[in-house]
């Protein structure tokens, strides 16, 4: 192989992998962000069964 067959080799790989760790990376943060909305929702439902038991006479 030339050097110019190498370098495009090299450059598609190089692209594959920066696609691959974007995919990962945006994947990781979607994980991240449903944690947080499912602590958020948790909290909010404790703090209303909360007021709805000292509501009650």
């Amino acid at each position: 192989m030339d050097k110019k067959a190498i370098f495009r080799v090299m450059s598609m790989i190089g692209m594959v992998l920066g696609a691959v760790g974007t995919l990962l990376s945006n994947w990781a943060d979607d994980r991240e962000q449903d944690m947080l909305i499912d602590e958020k929702i948790n909290e909010k439902l404790a703090a209303r069964e909360s007021e709805e038991e000292s509501e009650e006479p």
